[in-house]
């Protein structure tokens, strides 16, 4: 494991590469751990690296919650998504419909509207309400997932 100090043109890079417009101020570092690559940000696991592109943590979602790019799952689906399962549409209750196929996403809960997971969307956000089958959400990160243990 490796973890270093960002430069500020480093940091400008990542900010370039964000999946979702979420963004923290603070001191930056990197993790580096075999194929994964992390940012904190003032010690947190704030963004971690995907396909090309920085993914926001839900650590980094509950203290800047974005008011879009959501899909809500109802209460049954809480704790497959808290082990790591991906997002059926049957357990989805409501989802921003200006999400599009690919678009990066954060699972919430139905009753407090907290940040449990981040993925890729599998449909566009009115399909994913009005569907009854199939994976609306392809989980790449959750609370108390291995990016937890960076912190």
């Amino acid at each position: 494991m490796r973890r270093y100090h960002l430069s500020k043109k480093r940091i400008k890079e990542i900010r370039r590469n964000l999946a979702m417009d979420v963004w923290a101020d603070g001191t930056f570092e990197m993790v580096e751990d075999g194929d994964m690559e992390i940012v904190l940000v003032d010690s947190m696991p704030a963004f971690f690296l995907h396909e090309g592109k920085y993914y926001p943590t839900v650590l980094i979602l509950l203290s800047n919650t974005p008011g879009e790019k959501y899909v809500t799952v109802d209460m049954g689906a809480v704790k497959h998504v808290l082990n790591g399962a991906n997002v059926f549409a049957a357990g989805i209750v409501e989802a921003d419909e200006s999400i599009q196929r690919g678009d990066c996403v954060y699972v919430r809960d139905e009753k407090y509207k907290k940040p449990l997971a981040v993925g890729i969307a599998e449909m566009a956000g009115k399909e994913m309400v009005e569907a009854k089958k199939g994976i609306a959400v392809k989980s790449l990160h959750h609370y108390g997932d291995k990016i937890f243990d960076y912190s």
